[in-house]
């Protein structure tokens, strides 16, 4: 569980958005919140499983 903590930690580190993209991820409705999130924790899952 402590793993999966501080790979957290360091995805949190590198989450950060220009004035301009939180704007846009403001538009965003319901549906297209959660398909960035599956797209991105796929990108991660993607990248830790190469480690």
């Amino acid at each position: 569980m402590a793993d999966s903590l501080t790979t957290y930690d360091e995805l949190n580190e590198d989450i950060q958005f220009t004035e301009e993209e939180t704007r846009a991820l403001l538009k965003l409705n319901e549906k297209e919140i959660l398909i960035l999130i599956l797209s991105e924790m796929k990108k991660q899952t993607e990248l830790l499983s190469k480690k």
